[in-house]
């Protein structure tokens, strides 16, 4: 299935696709995107999901191209550890891969980040697929991508230091922006 966004839509079709993805989701739900930039109804469904029992991974990348974007995505971990949500940093360059699977029954490749311009502004594309053979192979592609990430580790992360926090409440003021 394609599921396009765009300007020129009176709906966010891609972000409509992914929500009631994550809101079906049962098992499990693993996430690849550089930016993570959540509206507050993908947040949500995202906490929601993941108090609800499914095992939720997300991974960005350490250092992107953007420091505005960096800071904003920084900003939502702490919410999402708190929901039980695991975050993973890519070590090993740019992730630029906009990927989700879920349950191993559905998964999406796109243009679309997890962000608001990809959602509201830019034009996007996803295709969604619902074959089990495409979602483990993409599972597997996950995992294998998590064996150059680092773990945020929840103390670690209350611990950063106040600049950073500062720049990322900052960043995030600007996320419908960026």
């Amino acid at each position: 299935q394609i599921a396009a966004s765009g300007p020129d839509s009176d709906y966010p079709h891609i972000m409509e696709a992914i929500f009631t993805a994550i809101n079906g989701a049962e098992d499990y739900i693993r996430i690849t995107t550089p930016y993570f930039i959540p509206n507050d109804q993908m947040l949500t469904a995202l906490k929601t999901a993941s108090r609800r029992g499914v095992d939720i991974e997300i991974l960005i990348p350490k250092e992107g191209d953007s420091w505005a974007a960096k800071y904003a995505t920084n900003s939502y971990i702490q919410e999402l550890l708190e929901s039980g949500i695991k975050v993973y940093h890519y070590c090993k360059g740019m992730v630029h891969a906009k990927t989700m699977v879920v349950d191993g029954l559905l998964s999406t490749i796109g243009t679309s980040n997890m962000d608001y311009r990809s959602f509201e502004i830019n034009f996007e594309i996803t295709a969604i697929f619902y074959d089990e053979g495409i979602s483990k192979k993409m599972k597997e592609i996950f995992e294998d991508d998590v064996e150059h990430c680092e773990v945020v580790d929840m103390e670690e992360w209350e611990n950063r230091a106040f600049w950073e926090k500062v720049k990322e409440s900052f960043s995030r003021l600007w996320a419908p922006l960026l």
